[in-house]
Parts: structure tokens; C-alpha cells; sequence
């Protein structure tokens, strides 16, 4: 192995692993990020997000939480108002990906991001908006899908919203976890490509390091999983969309490399995500 042989996206809801992904990659000699946000309590190892990809992805993604009218929806809704840069915590419906849209400068700005080859980029917001990215990105670049129990990701998400002033309660995490989850893959059966599904918790067991290397043609740091990095238990049970949706997850995990599937294989979502 010679070093990366694609490009990559690093996609999933934010608590799922992604930032020791990040790590993992950018040891493995993939352009990660040039500025990111610094280590701190919840993410002790660090985000492994490059800050010009958040600002843009959620300048992308503003009218859906900042207009007057949506701001409104939210409070009669009583859904969190999201400031700042905290896109990650907006629970878009899969209904609403076509009206997701790309301006021209921020199709250009991706454009440049695009160019620092071979490039591995990690952002939540991707969940909502890498369709629209997906025409301008390089024809090798390949899709790594982390996720994580959804229990595990509900308490994750409330501590860290806590800590920049954003109070959630359960029902909006899994409401969060599900739009995540349901846009994504809608975005696995409509852009196609190369796309490998990985839980945490083989990620965090080392069970699907060697699938990963397979896929980017690099070699990881296995000093870098490290066991005690997994905080919380999964005590619960799950329900429903979230539950269908999680099926289909580890299903995928379970595969090798996986295309774009056949429209049958997608009836758990209906005739309009195909």
C-alpha cells in the first residue's frame, strides 16, 4: 500500500465516530482539514472538521433554520433553535434533499477544497448535502459511512449540544439520528459510487480496520483505537423508523464494498427515493 488511492468523504451524525475516522485517515496521509476546531472535553483526540467546510456547508444548508418563517416553524414545533454553526443539529426530512441547493459560490469554494488531494473530509452537514456536492466532486472519490447505536448517539448529543448552550431532550435526538441516517441513504441509492458502511463498535474492536485499508488502499494506525474512548452503554430498546433504520445499516455494514443497489432493494424507503 502506497497511500490513499481516492478521495473520501467521511459521512454519519455527529457522536458516531467520525472524528476518530478523521484521525485515522489523516494519519494514513489523507488532506483532512487545514484549520479545524481544537481538542476539547468532547472531543478529547480533536473534530478533524476543516472550518472552511462547515462555514460553507452550512451557508448551503441556512434556509432550512435561519429565515425568519423557518425559525418560527421550529418554536411552534418546539424544535431547538440552531445559531451559529450548528447546522449538525438540524433534523432535515429525506422528503425535503431536492430542495437542498448549491449556489455558484459556494460550488465554487468546494471546487477549491476539492482540489487539496487526496482529501478526506468529515462534517455531519454532509448527511444533507453531499447530493448536491456529489456532480462537482473528483470522479475517484469514494463514500465511508460511520454510525453508531442510536442510544448511544442520543446521549452523546445531548451533552454536547449542552455545551454550547443547545438544550435537546430524547425525542428530537432520535428525530436527529433518523433524518441523518434516512438522508444518507437516500443519497446511497441515488448518487451511487463506491460506498463502505462501518459501525463504531467495530471500528472501536479493530473488526473492520482491515475492510477500511481494503477500500482506501492505505494503512491505519491501530495504536490509534483505543477501547476506553467508548463512553456510553446501550441500554434501551429501539422502535420503529429508527429501528428499521439501523437494520439497514448493520445490513450494509455486513457487505463488502457496496455500489449502487438495484430499486428493489430499496423498499424500505418508497418509490420516491429511487
Amino acid at each position: 500500500m502506497n497511500g490513499p488511492k481516492n478521495n473520501c468523504l467521511i459521512l454519519g451524525a455527529g457522536r458516531s465516530g467520525t472524528s476518530l475516522t478523521g484521525l485515522l485517515l489523516e494519519r494514513a496521509g489523507y488532506h483532512v482539514y487545514t484549520n479545524s476546531i481544537p481538542p476539547d472535553d468532547g472531543n478529547p483526540l480533536g473534530y478533524f472538521e476543516d472550518i472552511e467546510v462547515i462555514e460553507v456547508n452550512d451557508a448551503i444548508l441556512a434556509p432550512f433554520y435561519c429565515s425568519r418563517w423557518r425559525r418560527l416553524l421550529r418554536t411552534v414545533s418546539r424544535k431547538p433553535n440552531i445559531v451559529g454553526t450548528g447546522a449538525w443539529l438540524l433534523d432535515l426530512d429525506p422528503s425535503l434533499l431536492n430542495s437542498v441547493r448549491l449556489r455558484l459560490d459556494y460550488a465554487d469554494k468546494f471546487r477549491e477544497l476539492f482540489a487539496r488531494t487526496p482529501f478526506a473530509y468529515k462534517d455531519p452537514r454532509f448527511s444533507f448535502t453531499v447530493g448536491v456536492l456529489a456532480p462537482i466532486m473528483p470522479k475517484n472519490t469514494v463514500y465511508l459511512c460511520v454510525f453508531r447505536h442510536p442510544l448511544q448517539v442520543v446521549e452523546s448529543t445531548k451533552k454536547h449540544a449542552a455545551r454550547s448552550g443547545t438544550i435537546v431532550d430524547d425525542e428530537y435526538c432520535f428525530a436527529l439520528w433518523e433524518a441523518h441516517y434516512g438522508c444518507l441513504l437516500q443519497h446511497y441509492h441515488r448518487i451511487g459510487g463506491q460506498w463502505l458502511f462501518v459501525s463504531y463498535e467495530q471500528l472501536m474492536n479493530g473488526e473492520t480496520l482491515y475492510r477500511i485499508e481494503e477500500f482506501l488502499g492505505v494503512r491505519l494506525d491501530r495504536g490509534l483505537v483505543k477501547r476506553q474512548l467508548m463512553r456510553a452503554n446501550t441500554v434501551g430498546r429501539l422502535r420503529g423508523r429508527v429501528a428499521e433504520i439501523y437494520d439497514r445499516l448493520n445490513g450494509l455494514a455486513k457487505a463488502s464494498f457496496s455500489t449502487k443497489p438495484a430499486p428493489e432493494e430499496n423498499a424500505l424507503f418508497g418509490p420516491s427515493t429511487i
